[in-house]
């Protein structure tokens, strides 16, 4: 008889259904907000550099980066316009992550694996769902994966499974250092419900993943992106009894009531589900990992950052706490199945809800964006310099704003590609205004752009006049 997800055999169905229904919603938002996700931050750079450059883009070695850029690539082979590039790029990143829940699903038999990897992408998420490139999903998934292929029993040797899990462990770290925490928990907690303590096989995998951490942090740059978390993680002794008082700490607290109401009510059930199990071991595992994770993501944020990036920090905590609940939940399916199943879909249903709503604060930013771009589209010229304290008293404006706003005329209908660039000293732009004709402006770190090195198949800006400095209210 053939695999089917609706055999009664399979005592998971309903939730393995809940996870196809889950992913097929995410699809459709993506789809939904494909402006959204992509015409942002650095998702419009990252986007606008695959298209222009028509090439794989990587920022900061985190090599994970390359799997959702193929099928834009191969969509360019085919032809697509830049509206279904942007769309394409868009889904791209949750098909990704919906092939790892088919492969914990189907080949390793892991629904505890799959689900989680639905909470991953929606609990302690809402601006995170349009900040698709923040590569702390993908490791994250990838390190679902792992504890998929680790608590899989019929290998028919085990060196396959270490060679597995191996390869695993360093695609989640060439996605995203923060792999650290989640594949250390992961081996740890596999270790212990597997009775593999006294094995050689966790201890290795953890000497292999501290060793990549290690190395990754001795190889960083102290003056690149990652390599100023680095050095503020290495001050935390100085700075630990100044935490009451971090950003971090209060942007974390504040939303416990909120955004973190989910991950908390999962991590309390947890935490008596494992005393009436007399589980010990898992729960000092648990609590250690995740305090561990919770201390050092606040001294190393305690400075701040955006809402969406301080979201992201957070992240780990789903899996910290849906891996281990859900496996230990489903593992004795048929008591209280329809509680389980209720409750899981609310939880779902509560987080899904919670990113469309944000989806439509962000609709909004982009409705601004295009109503700007029909008023400046009135002006002889078609590149514009703003002061960006003015854009920032309607909606948040980030440093992308010339690539996001090149790429949303491009595909808007009744607007001539254009650009708009946000700057913060327009006393310092103003030679733009004359004999600059051929130079685009991009962002602080990479300034000028030559409009002939532009992809024309997507990109026609005109070169005719130079910048044009203009204020919001005087359109």
């Amino acid at each position: 008889m053939k695999y089917s997800i609706f055999s009664k055999k399979n005592k998971d169905w309903a939730f393995i259904i809940l996870g196809h229904l889950s992913f097929f919603v995410l699809i459709i938002a993506s789809v939904y907000y494909y402006k959204e996700r992509i015409l942002f931050a650095d998702s419009a750079f990252q986007f606008f550099k695959i298209v222009n450059f028509e090439k794989i883009n990587v920022e900061a070695f985190r090599y994970g980066a390359i799997l959702p850029e193929l099928p834009v690539l191969l969509a360019m082979k085919l032809g697509f316009n830049l509206k279904l590039l942007i769309i394409t790029y868009s889904v791209s990143f949750i098909a990704l992550y919906y092939i790892v829940f088919l492969l914990c699903i189907k080949l390793l038999k892991n629904t505890a694996a799959g689900l989680s990897i639905v909470l991953i992408l929606i609990l302690c998420i809402s601006e995170s769902f349009f900040y698709p490139v923040t590569e702390t999903h993908q490791s994250l998934v990838f390190s679902v994966l792992l504890f998929a292929i680790l608590q899989y029993s019929s290998f028919r040797y085990s060196y396959v499974q270490i060679l597995l899990a191996s390869l695993v462990i360093i695609i989640s770290f060439l996605a995203h250092p923060i792999a650290l925490y989640p594949l250390t928990f992961i081996i740890g907690y596999s270790a212990i419900d597997k009775k593999q303590l006294r094995s050689i096989k966790p201890y290795a995998l953890l000497i292999l993943t501290i060793g990549l951490a290690v190395t990754k942090v001795m190889l960083t740059d102290e003056n690149s992106y990652e390599g100023k978390f680095f050095s503020e993680l290495l001050k935390s002794p100085s700075i630990i009894f100044d935490l009451p008082d971090a950003y971090s700490k209060k942007f974390f607290f504040d939303r416990i009531s909120g955004l973190y109401f989910g991950v908390v009510i999962l991590e309390l059930i947890l935490i008596l589900h494992l005393i009436f199990k007399k589980e010990y071991l898992k729960l000092f595992w648990q609590l250690g990992i995740s305090g561990f994770f919770l201390t050092v993501t606040l001294l190393t944020y305690n400075k701040g950052d955006s809402d969406m990036l301080m979201e992201r920090a957070f992240m780990p905590l789903a899996l910290l706490t849906s891996i281990p609940l859900l496996k230990e939940i489903l593992e004795n399916n048929n008591q209280y199945r329809v509680l389980k199943l209720t409750f899981l879909t609310l939880i779902i249903v509560v987080s899904l809800n919670r990113i469309d709503a944000q989806g439509k604060v962000f609709r909004e930013r982009t409705r601004f964006n295009q109503e700007l771009m029909a008023k400046t589209a009135k002006l002889p010229n078609r590149k514009f310099i703003v002061e960006s304290s003015e854009l920032q008293k309607h909606h948040y404006t980030y440093w992308s704003h010339s690539f996001e706003t090149l790429i949303l005329s491009s595909i808007t209908d009744n607007i001539p590609t254009q650009t708009i660039y946000p700057a913060n000293d327009i006393s310092l732009l103003t030679k733009y205004t004359e004999n600059a004709n051929n130079v685009f402006l991009g962002a602080d770190f990479w300034l000028e752009w030559n409009i002939d090195n532009l992809n024309h198949k997507y990109f026609n800006l005109s070169k005719e006049l130079p910048y044009a400095i203009i204020k919001i209210d005087e359109l």
